[in-house]
Formats: C-alpha cells, sequence, structure tokens
C-alpha cells in the first residue's frame, strides 16, 4: 500500500499550487458503456498516475453493473505509487478487510446504499485498518449524516448511485452542499466534471480535489486529456 495517504496527496497537490485530480478508473459506465476499450487497467494506471495533476487514482471493483473486480484493484495498485481509493458497493467487514489486503489506501463508503448501523461499523472498521474513508453523500440529509459520524473526507456525488448514475446531475449538487461541510473536512467532488469549467465551479464552491473519470477514459489518449483540461483550466483561471 502506498505510503502517502489519500488526504496529504491532495494537500500536498494544493500546495503546488495544481488542481488536486483524481482519476478515476471503471471499465464500464451503465451511462456511457465500455472505457476501457481494451486498455489494460494497470497499463492505464501506469500512465495516468504519470501525469502532472493527478494525485491519487481511484477504482471501481463493483462487477455487476461496473465491470470492476478486486484483482483489478490489485493490479493498479502493484503498479503504481499514488494513493489508490476503491469505489464499490462496501457491506460488510470482510468487504474493508480485502481494499487493505488488495492495497488500496482509501475506501468508499456510499451513504445512499448503506444502513446508517453499518456505516458506523465499517468507518470504524476501516480506520482501525489505517483506511482513510470517503464517504459519499448526494443529498442535505446525506450530508448531515456524514457530519454526524465525525468524516474527515466528504465526496460528493453529483449525480444519483441509486440510478446508477444514469441521472443528468451536475456540478450545482457540489455547489449546493460543498459550502455546508466545515473546514477542516476534505472535500472532493465527484462525477458529471467533464470539463474545465465544470471543475472551476466545483472549486470555488469549496471542493478540495475533483475526480474525474468519463471525461477521461473516453479519450484515446488519457493522459492528453488530464493535461488538456488541467492546461485549459490554468488558461481560464490566469
Amino acid at each position: 500500500m502506498c505510503s502517502l495517504t489519500l488526504s496529504n496527496a491532495i494537500l500536498q497537490a494544493r500546495d503546488r499550487g495544481e488542481v488536486p485530480l483524481i482519476a478515476d478508473i471503471k471499465p464500464i459506465s451503465p451511462r456511457d458503456g465500455d472505457l476501457l476499450s481494451q486498455r489494460t487497467p494497470a497499463e492505464l494506471g501506469r500512465v495516468l498516475a504519470a501525469v502532472a495533476g493527478v494525485c491519487a487514482l481511484s477504482v471501481v471493483t463493483e462487477s455487476k453493473h461496473f465491470g470492476g473486480s478486486l484483482a483489478m484493484l490489485s493490479q493498479i495498485t502493484d503498479a503504481v505509487s499514488l494513493p489508490v481509493l476503491r469505489k464499490d458497493f462496501v457491506t460488510s467487514v470482510q468487504d474493508v478487510d480485502d481494499s487493505r489486503a488488495a492495497g488500496a489506501s482509501a475506501l468508499l463508503l456510499i451513504l445512499a446504499t448503506t444502513p446508517p448501523e453499518l456505516v458506523r461499523d465499517l468507518y470504524h472498521r476501516a480506520c482501525d485498518m489505517g483506511l482513510e474513508v470517503v464517504v459519499e453523500v448526494h443529498t442535505r440529509r446525506e450530508l448531515d449524516q456524514a457530519m454526524n459520524l465525525s468524516a474527515r473526507i466528504i465526496g460528493i456525488n453529483n449525480r444519483d448511485i441509486l440510478q446508477l448514475e444514469k441521472d443528468a446531475g451536475n456540478v450545482s449538487v457540489t455547489e449546493a452542499l460543498a459550502p455546508l461541510v466545515p473546514d477542516g473536512i476534505l472535500t472532493i467532488s465527484e462525477s458529471s466534471l467533464l470539463t474545465p469549467d465544470d471543475i472551476a465551479r466545483a472549486m470555488r464552491a469549496g471542493a478540495d480535489a475533483v475526480l474525474v473519470g468519463t471525461a477521461i477514459l473516453q479519450s484515446d489518449n488519457p493522459s492528453s486529456r488530464v493535461s488538456e483540461l488541467t492546461r485549459l483550466l490554468r488558461e481560464r483561471d490566469s
């Protein structure tokens, strides 16, 4: 497992004057179809990890709808030295332990799909295992629940995971929720970040980092797409 934590990777990128970008790797999008396009996940991870501005990776391991696997997570964590966030519908202590064994630095807990009593148990188990936890929210009610959990990293999903992110959600969800997150808690804006303007809006709203997947993976040259997004963002803000 990478010695650098996800939170420190975000803070270090911010200190360098970069927009902390987490590159999301998932084989299939229920909304957009095949995203790997015959690319090897480990090699894709290496390529993305080498791009300036990418401070971490996330890997979707859910198999039924997104085509991921724990094996893919292990392949990517073995291939890169950046922190890796596991994204899945985590429902058991075994899932937490498997994430640690596969080399993940952090774990996603989705409040929309996890009963409150289970969330607390999984959160504390992950912390005990040395994993950081990104608590994902999509609504104000879920954000309040995350605050009651004393979450240290909040992920704001701009789309509705209950619809498998097929809805027309956009960065306005981050704009509504990020200002409500107290200082000292890292906030990651996830999904629907397709353009430099989307990213800029999320950052202005208070996001500390952005998680971008489809906009990168749909490109024939993902590393160039990341560089283009960050370059256009710098030019836009200069």
